[in-house]
């Protein structure tokens, strides 16, 4: 019964047994396939189907033991590592599952089995996204732990338990009090290593991994844990701290760190490694607190890991970089020059041991190129820049795009091409480093620690590009990727300090650039934070204690608020103490310690701190090198500093070296640079003050086109152009002071206006710029009489006044100017309240200034002239004997410049007042001599010379030194020309002129009593008369001889002639400053002075456009056409008689001003009698007419039918232009003693005038025959505004009937004045019948009215802008009122008048009047002159001879008619009104009637 039983558990005993031999043969031969299988994917797939086979074919009945399901899941894990295919890993968690369902105990096996499970499907789940499997995985691994703390922890459960935290998330503890087996470290060890290596970019996953390495650790007895642990652990903690800058993880890092290095043996092999990572560290936390032990302590490490390295160890070259990075970073602490170099040298011999594709030569060579670029960043020196480049690039090449440090490498080179780019200025540079740099930050993950520094870096870059381009935009782009790196920077990280700097510099420009204040306020909070978070000892703090100061000057600058220049000086002298004296940066600290002590002696005054400002700023230019792009900003700082000596000195080389080296800056900056618009300023400040030395006013000519080209190189939103502005409007002011230039003065008060309204309120530089407008205010009040103006210059004035401290310097000048506002009102007032205050501000200005100061001169000029006002009011002598002593200060304690000048001319001046008070012949003598001294003077303007001149002259005539006299005479009529020049305007050509009437007049009078040569005084004549239309006779002058010769220059001078005219065209004042008329005027009057003395360099054109030789003016006489010259002047009165051979003078001794004057007075009154007008015609063939006809042979009538008639031509002076000279005599009286009977008169203003008409005819172009020369006949019957004239059509008429039909004509009726400008171009005559409008002050608008002459008139200046003299038309008859008078007195020397004009136009002769002429009598006069010139042919005699005819014609009477067959009439000449028949007409109807021509 029992037996059987038994037998059958044998069997079962028996069979398991076999089972178990095949299940072991089976593990066997799966093990041996999981350890044979290599990394390649074919070899996996033949041990898996080997493996699958071999299942396949096992005995259903046969138990497969774990370990065989478990090496199949091993075999698919490797595959699912190759392939991520899901259906592997599906298959590893099948297998795990069943190798835990085959453990037959409850023990550690199946906790391990389970635990794989737990991790299978947390793998799963990070394939598929089911989420159940974390949850299932989570469970499953609760169940297998261990129950009680006293069970052992296993490894694979640790390993199980990190996967599930990491990945679900689930709360799963260990007991801390837990223990590990002693024989379970290794494990133990293994399993950190492992969490150290992995989880490190998931923060979450991190956590976990930190926390079970921890409790790992805590459970482990002490004396078991290996160093390993410890740097594993460390390794966790300080990636931690890398993403999230806890510096509690990096102190904890640093701990474990050191307790490994203690707890390993020497010669353990792990140590280094443990002591790289301990140096590592704490080069961390230096970086992050600044404590230079942490630094010293890596350095020490770093110096035993290299100590203990063999010459041939593969880990030596990244050994030697890791040196150097870490004795770069003391130099970048210390500034020890010794750790830089051992750098470099240790970062060279690690790249030189490296092979050219060592995976790690990127790494060394980047760290060389950064070795390099400090190196040059503390020398300078240029070489180490290029081969850091060179590095740097060789590192990227060699670095994958994937590359984890590639973004450093990237960042690192740009940095090095943007230092490249602002030692050297190469454009290519800068576009190339932001491209890299922006690379850089896009290629760092968001939360990467050294994406911070790539911001900062790419944010310098870009403020880098703004500061070349000005693009407004980069400078935004800068200060967003700066305050986005700030922001990322933690409050205590040593590179915040850094990045604040960087900061504060971006926000400092955008002030520069926008004038926002609010931005000037933010970058010195940024700055003062960096100065307080570097450490004292810190190589940058230098940096960044310079740039605080450069910030609290700007603010001062701005404000005004001294307790901000006082902080810069310090800051400023602090950057240069702590700088070693071969450091790169300490040339730019010195020159900004310069620029604040500039600012010192601008607030002071002190020269002292001048001084030390120019010996740090040339100590700042002699370390750059000369190719640094620096330099250029030194030496404009510098140049500025010496002008500004110069400006108290007067030391005449300093004013030298300041504009070569201004010079020097503009040359070397590019055309596109924004900083090019203010070293234009700077040079153009320089180049002023050399014509405030020189008096050249080419000098003030240069300094305006720079001041232009820089307000137009400004963008119009950047503070500095207002700056710029106001440095124009100064220069204009000045250019107007010296020529007169009113547009010049009008610009300038705009720029003015402008300047002041764009300056805030509390700005330092306001008070300047009120005080410029002032002063050119006031001008222009001088100038035109507007009270708005001087009440304006007087309010602005006390402004200026007001906003400044008692203690700047600055305030003399505005004291100065207010008191010279002061005293103009007054001269307008009387106001005694204003005479007095100008003294006050006079004696305060005075007082501020030390003795030696080049201004203080200008200043006792303005007291000198006050006291002499009083003196004049109040008669008291010792205000002029005060004035005396103030004039005598500047001429005795002044270095020769314009203060001096005009205090040597006024001092004569106030001398010889006391003279004429006191009688003593000191005085007297004294005056003459600084009179003649400032005649003499040639640097000093032409206007003191000439006032000087006209001041002494008399003074010497008093003293019957005539030779003297006449001497100082030539020269100020010599000086004419030059103050009424052709880069003036019209009104100002004429302003000038009229301020000196009668100069040349009394300069001849004068030559002539000296006894000097009638050819003397026609020259001082034709060079002082006719200024201004000798102006356009030189522009239009016959280039034909030059032209055959030298055409190139003939074209430029005719370019130049042709721009100069235009630029007349152009608006006086625009918003653009090369675009009003003054610039372009000045600018090519200035280029055609530079073209006439070349042509005068050529051989036969010295005497291009000079004045008339003596042989010049006999030419303009011919036999029988003799020219006389009537000088009129207070001292005598001559004729001037020019004949062909040559020149006499006739003395006219009952011939006087003063009678003159009386006899034209009554001429202008427009209501002499017809017996006054017979009376005046007597008196001028008594007192002239007959003397110059007798001396000139011409005694008797010319019979009918005799000789040819004699002709000439009278070239009156002064108030003789308003008389008819051609009409005197005894005209009632039988006989010839009168002109009309015994000559044909013609008028010419000037000897010139003649010579360039008849040029004109003689190079006259034959382009047409003169019969196809057409005609124009314009009639103006009714003319708005202006009483009708009967008979102007009718005139029109008859003439056009008297034309012969080969005449081509053109009738124009009431025309418009562009109809009448369009048909004169290529007419032969111009015939005008209608009113002419004589203008009472400005004879350059005299009119011939028009249809629309009330909108659009036809003026004497229309005329002349006509250019006909290469083609002369033959006449202009101007049958209208006044078209040869000037009702302007000061201007008759000018001939400026519509007849005038046409003669300029190029018309070679002009019929008009001299006053009003009749409606009547135009007709028959017109009939009578055309009559005769048809019959002569219209030929040039035929014209005078036709108005002499019709003149005669018109007086009536029996005289025989010219080349008339009538018979004559006897009849008695009469005076009584009673009688009708045979009478003489009014001579005031028939004596108006003159002729201008050649």
């Amino acid at each position: 019964m029992s037996n059987a039983g038994d037998s059958g558990g044998d069997e079962q005993l028996n069979s398991a047994a076999s089972g178990d031999s095949f299940g072991s043969l089976m593990l066997a031969t799966l093990a041996d396939l999981v350890s044979q299988s290599s990394g390649d994917i074919e070899s996996l797939n033949n041990a898996i189907h080997t493996a699958e086979t071999l299942l396949a074919d096992a005995p259903a009945d046969i138990f497969i033991p774990s370990g065989c399901w478990e090496n199949l899941a091993i075999l698919f894990a490797k595959r699912y590592q190759m392939t991520k295919d899901p259906d592997d890993l599906q298959t590893v968690t099948t297998w795990t599952e069943l190798s835990a369902a085959a453990v037959t105990q409850e023990g550690l096996d199946r906790d391990r089995c389970g635990s794989k499970v737990a991790a299978y499907r947390v793998s799963s789940d990070e394939q598929t996204g089911n989420t159940q499997d974390p949850h299932d995985a989570g469970v499953q691994v609760n169940d297998a732990m261990p129950e009680t703390p006293q069970d052992v922890l296993t490894v694979d459960w640790i390993q199980s338990l990190n996967s599930v935290r990491g990945t679900s998330g689930a709360g799963i503890g260990v007991q801390a009090s837990a223990e590990i087996s002693d024989d379970s470290l290794d494990s133990i060890s293994a399993i950190i290593s492992d969490l150290a290596t992995q989880h490190t970019n998931e923060p979450k996953s991190l956590d976990n991994a930190i926390l079970l390495a921890e409790n790992i650790l805590a459970a482990a007895p002490h004396h078991t844990i290996r160093a390993t642990c410890f740097n594993d652990l460390s390794r966790m903690l300080n990636m931690r701290y890398i993403l999230t800058a806890n510096l509690d993880d990096l102190e904890k890092a640093i701990e474990l760190l050191e307790l490994a290095v203690a707890a390993i043996s020497p010669d353990e092999p792990n140590r280094v490694p443990i002591m790289i990572n301990l140096s590592t560290l704490l080069s961390s936390r230096f970086e992050r607190i600044g404590d230079l032990n942490d630094l010293q302590q890596a350095l020490l490490l770093a110096e035993e890991v290299l100590a203990g390295t063999s010459l041939d160890h593969h880990d030596r070259a990244d050994r030697l970089s890791y040196l150097s990075q870490k004795l770069g970073m003391r130099f970048e602490r210390t500034g020890d020059l010794d750790n830089l170099e051992r750098a470099v040298f240790y970062a060279e011999e690690a790249v030189d041991v490296t092979s050219l594709y060592h995976p790690n030569r990127a790494y060394h060579l980047n760290n060389l190129a950064q070795s390099l670029s400090r190196r040059f960043e503390r020398t300078g020196d240029l070489d180490n820049l290029k081969r850091a480049i060179m590095c740097a690039e060789e590192a990227v090449t060699a670095t994958p795009v994937n590359y984890p440090n590639r973004a450093v490498i990237l960042s690192n080179l740009s940095i090095m091409l943007m230092f490249r780019f602002e030692r050297t200025g190469d454009i290519e540079d800068l576009p190339r480093a932001i491209l890299l740099a922006e690379e850089a930050v896009g290629t760092f993950p968001q939360n990467h620690p050294n994406r911070v520094m790539a911001m900062s870096n790419l944010s310098a870059m870009l403020n880098a590009r703004f500061n070349h381009t000005g693009d407004l935009d980069d400078l935004r782009q800068a200060i967003s990727q700066a305050e986005k790196a700030v922001t990322a920077t933690p409050l205590d990280h040593p590179a915040r300090a850094n990045d604040l700097l960087n900061l504060s510099l971006i926000l400092s420009k955008r002030f520069e650039r926008t004038g926002d204040l609010d931005a000037l306020q933010l970058a010195i909070l940024r700055a003062e934070e960096a100065v307080t978070a570097f450490p004292l000892n810190h190589l940058k703090r230098a940096s960044g204690m310079n740039n605080l100061s450069s910030m609290l000057a700007q603010r001062f600058e701005r404000t005004g608020d001294l307790e901000n220049l006082q902080l810069a000086i310090f800051w400023a002298e602090e950057a240069v103490a702590a700088t070693p004296q071969d450091d790169c940066g300490r040339p730019i600290y010195l020159g900004n310690l310069a620029l604040t002590l500039r600012l010192e002696f601008e607030r002071t005054g002190n020269l002292d701190d001048l001084q030390r400002a120019i010996l740090r700023a040339e100590d700042a230019l002699a370390s750059l090198p000369l190719n640094h792009q620096d330099r250029a900003s030194s030496l404009c700082n510098l140049s500025l500093m010496i002008c500004q000596r110069f400006r108290s000195t007067g030391n005449v080389d300093d004013m030298h070296r300041a504009i070569l080296g201004a010079e020097e800056v503009v040359a070397a900056t590019p055309l596109d640079n924004p900083h090019r618009a203010s070293n234009l300023c700077n040079l153009a400040n320089c180049l002023s003050l050399k014509f405030e030395i020189t008096e050249n006013l080419n000098h003030l000519q240069q300094a305006i086109l720079r001041a232009e080209e820089a307000v137009v190189a400004f963008p119009l939103d950047h503070p500095g152009r207002v700056a710029g502005i106001n440095t124009l409007a100064t220069m204009l002011g000045l250019r107007f002071e010296r020529t007169r230039d009113l547009d010049d003065l009008q610009q300038a008060i705009l720029w003015n206006k402008m300047a002041v309204d764009a300056t805030p309120l509390d700005h330092c530089s306001r008070a300047g710029r009120l005080n410029t407008y002032s002063m050119n205010l006031h001008w222009r009040f001088e100038r035109t009489g507007n009270l708005d103006d001087l009440h304006q210059a007087i309010m602005r004035a006390e402004e200026a006044v007001d906003a400044t401290p008692l203690k700047n310097p600055d305030r003399a000048l505005y004291l100065s100017t207010l008191s010279s506002v002061l005293s103009s009102r007054y001269e307008l007032t009387r106001n005694p309240d204003d005479l007095k205050q100008a003294i006050l501000r006079s004696e305060e200005a005075v007082t501020i200034p030390p003795l030696d100061h080049l201004n203080r001169a200008g200043y006792l000029i303005t007291l000198a002239f006050c006291l002499i006002q009083r003196f004049k009011c109040t008669g008291d002598l010792e205000d002029l004997q005060h004035a005396v002593l103030r004039f005598e200060q500047v001429v005795t304690d002044s270095p020769e410049g314009p203060n001096r000048i005009i205090g040597r001319k006024n001092l004569g001046i106030a001398l010889s007042v006391r003279y004429k008070l006191t009688n003593n012949p000191h005085d007297h003598k004294l005056a003459i001599c600084y009179l003649r001294e400032s005649v003499a003077q040639h640097s000093a303007a032409p206007i003191h010379r000439i006032e000087a001149a006209l001041t002494a002259a008399p003074m010497l005539e008093e003293d019957n030194n005539w030779e003297a006299a006449s001497e100082i005479r030539e020269i100020a009529v010599n000086l004419l020309p030059r103050i009424s020049s052709r880069s003036l305007g019209r009104m100002d050509q004429q302003y000038m002129i009229k301020s000196y009437a009668g100069l040349a007049s009394d300069a001849a009078a004068a030559a002539l009593r000296a006894g000097k040569s009638a050819t003397v005084a026609v020259k001082l004549l034709e060079l002082g008369r006719g200024v201004i239309a000798n102006l356009q006779f030189e522009t239009r002058t016959d280039l034909t001889d030059l032209r055959e010769l030298h055409s190139d220059m003939a074209n430029e001078f005719e370019h130049l002639r042709d721009d100069l005219d235009e630029s007349n065209s152009l608006p006086s004042v625009s918003m653009n400053p090369i675009a009003h008329g003054a610039s372009r005027r000045h600018k090519t009057s200035l280029e055609l002075d530079k073209m006439i003395d070349r042509i005068r360099g050529l051989p036969n054109f010295q005497n291009f456009l000079l004045p008339p030789t003596a042989h010049d003016l006999m030419m303009a006489a011919a036999p029988m056409r003799p020219v006389v010259l009537i000088n009129v002047s207070s001292f005598r009165c001559d004729a001037i008689l020019i004949q062909q051979h040559n020149i006499t003078t006739l003395n006219l001794p009952r011939l006087h001003k003063s009678t003159i004057n009386g006899v034209a007075r009554v001429m202008k009154s427009r209501s002499p009698t017809t017996h006054q007008m017979l009376e005046l015609l007597k008196w001028l063939w008594d007192v002239l007419a007959e003397p110059v006809l007798e001396e000139l042979g011409f005694r008797e009538a010319v019979e009918s039918g005799g000789l040819q008639w004699p002709r000439v031509c009278w070239i009156p002076t002064g108030p003789l232009c308003h008389l008819p000279i051609h009409a005197a005599g005894y005209h009632c009286e039988p006989g010839s003693r009168t002109v009309l009977d015994r000559v044909i008169s013609s008028y010419s203003p000037s000897i010139k005038a003649l010579l360039y008409g008849r040029r004109n005819e003689a190079q006259r172009i034959p382009s047409r025959s003169r019969a196809s020369n057409k005609t124009i006949l314009v009639s103006m019957a009714t003319t708005l505004g202006c009483s009708k004239l009967e008979f102007a059509e009718n005139e029109i008429m008859e003439l056009n009937r008297l034309l012969p039909a080969a005449i081509p004509r053109e009738i124009l009726h009431e025309p418009q004045k562009e109809e009448v400008l369009t048909a004169l171009d290529g007419c032969s005559v111009f015939h005008f019948a209608g009113h002419g409008l004589s203008h009472t002050s400005d004879p350059s608008m005299s009119t011939l009215l028009m249809a629309d002459w009330q909108t659009n008139p036809l003026t004497v200046k229309d005329l002349v802008a006509l250019k006909f003299h290469q083609s002369p038309p033959l006449l202009a008859y101007l049958s209208a009122c006044s078209t040869g008078d000037n009702k302007e007195t000061k201007l008759l020397d000018e001939g400026i008048h519509l007849m005038g004009a046409c003669q300029l136009a190029g018309f070679r002769h002009v019929i008009g009047s001299l006053w009003e002429v009749s409606d009547k009598h135009c007709v028959e006069t017109a009939k009578d002159v055309y009559e005769t010139m048809i019959n002569a042919g219209m030929s040039d005699e035929s014209v005078s001879l036709g108005l002499h005819n019709a003149v005669l014609n018109l007086r009536g009477g029996s005289r025989d008619r010219t080349s008339s067959t009538r018979e004559a009439r006897n009849a008695r000449l009469i005076e009584s009104e009673e009688t009708q028949d045979n009478m003489i007409r009014d001579p005031y109807i028939w004596a108006a009637y003159i002729h201008m021509g050649i």
